[in-house]
């Protein structure tokens, strides 16, 4: 195995857009609390600049729309995201399909400057046989679940097509490179044509010919000065601390996480153990300590969000007996796990 290392990121705008649409989607659900964990501490911290420009994983990304699907029973949660999008809504998408002058000089745009939204991703534009495709992949080989996502971008560019030719635009096919869902027909009424599952990429599809259609908001001179920004904000290299922030997501959601070693994650990363060991060196990580401190987040969060007993909450986190788990939370939170809950279910 000598492929390396490919750890997607979701740029900080990016990640508020996604926020501002699931916060009430998820309102009153069981997971809404999956929203303040999607931009976590931006709020608080939104005058550390620094801070502010973090990109957050695409596995944490990917993984908590997976999540927040399941536990809201929003099993179009992507769609629902797309759908809610607004007219006049800021964001990359979107303002390429405002000034540009026709349906191809957007998407064209779109392939060139999507590094800017998310990286570890792949968008391109094809024309054969009078048809045009645009497709979508993830080469983050550490993201297993991607349908929600899927739905969701290609629901955004498809629903900004729309807006910017006032309906002259429309699918042939819609094709999704995973498994179907039990209904499809969520699917085929937002995106308004077929749509195949299990198919080989992850695509829009739609006459050639529509690449020439002019958009009804054109504006070079403001097109100009807006691909003239978006050039100079094309990221230059990748964030080393992302693979951090994508092994905390990776070890919340893999199966047996606490008996996961450092090359069950090597082998769903795409690379040898010896490569993520030289990596997490070079950050100062180690495989273990970051298990650790995971498995004690999670247990903070359980004991503050659920009513299981401590009996429980040491079980589902490995522990062989609970007098385990209250020694090492002992050491992590300085009080036991009883004490904790309490304080944390005590009014301010």
């Amino acid at each position: 195995m000598t492929a390396s290392l490919v750890v997607g990121a979701i740029s900080p705008e990016a990640t508020q857009l996604a926020a501002n649409r699931l916060g009430p989607l998820l309102r009153g659900s069981r997971c809404g609390e999956v929203v303040g964990e999607l931009v976590r501490e931006r709020t608080a911290r939104s005058g550390d600049s620094a801070f502010a420009r973090r990109k957050t994983s695409l596995l944490s990304f990917t993984s908590l729309l997976e999540i927040a699907a399941q536990e809201s029973g929003r099993t179009h949660l992507g769609l629902d995201m797309a759908e809610a999008d607004h007219p006049h809504e800021a964001g990359i998408v979107s303002d390429l399909f405002v000034y540009a002058s026709t349906v191809g000089q957007a998407l064209e745009d779109l392939v060139r400057f999507f590094p800017i939204i998310q990286t570890g991703t792949t968008v391109r534009l094809e024309r054969a046989h009078g048809m045009a495709r645009f497709i979508y992949s993830i080469q983050d080989p550490s993201i297993a679940e991607r349908l929600q996502d899927a739905a969701y971008t290609l629901g955004k560019v498809s629903r900004s097509l729309r807006r910017a030719t006032g309906d002259a635009w429309s699918l042939e096919q819609v094709t999704m490179a995973m498994r179907a869902p039990a209904s499809l027909q969520a699917y085929t009424r937002f995106f308004r044509a077929p749509v195949v599952f299990n198919a080989q990429a992850t695509a829009l599809c739609f006459s050639e010919d529509f690449l020439a259609l002019p958009i009804r908001t054109a504006n070079a001179q403001r097109y100009g000065r807006f691909c003239e920004g978006m050039a100079r904000a094309l990221p230059a290299r990748e964030d080393p601390g992302l693979l951090e922030d994508a092994l905390r997501a990776w070890l919340q959601h893999a199966p047996r996480k606490w008996d996961a070693t450092l090359e069950h994650a090597a082998a769903d990363f795409g690379i040898t153990p010896r490569t993520l060991q030289r990596r997490l060196r070079g950050l100062g990580i180690s495989f273990l300590d970051l298990r650790a401190q995971v498995r004690m987040e999670t247990a903070r969060r359980m004991l503050a969000g659920s009513r299981l007993p401590v009996t429980r909450i040491a079980e589902q986190l490995g522990f062989s007996e609970p007098s385990a788990f209250t020694r090492a939370f002992r050491i992590h939170a300085q009080q036991s796990p009883r004490a904790f809950r309490q304080a944390a279910l005590t009014p301010l």
